[in-house]
């Protein structure tokens, strides 16, 4: 017998995973990166690069999020 394949599902599968998986990813960087550089800036007593370094990793904490809620919304969608 032969199964029928959603091949438009199947397409649309192809670039949304490596994109999920991207975005994913860049977010975490973010965020880490930004910790782990403000948390330094910190301890040398630099201000701005402080800020600047929080405020990456919070964008990578807004970023992370948005696309775990996206992915729950089209999971439960779907």
């Amino acid at each position: 017998m032969i199964a029928a394949v959603d091949t438009s599902a199947l397409l649309e599968l192809v670039w949304a995973a490596p994109l999920a998986v991207l975005t994913v990813t860049v977010a975490w960087g973010l965020v880490v990166r930004g910790m782990t550089r403000a948390l330094e800036a910190r301890r040398d007593g630099q201000a701005v690069a402080t800020a600047l370094n929080a405020l990456m990793a919070i964008v990578g904490v807004a970023l992370f999020t948005t696309a775990l809620v996206f992915g729950l919304l089209v999971m439960t969608t779907k």
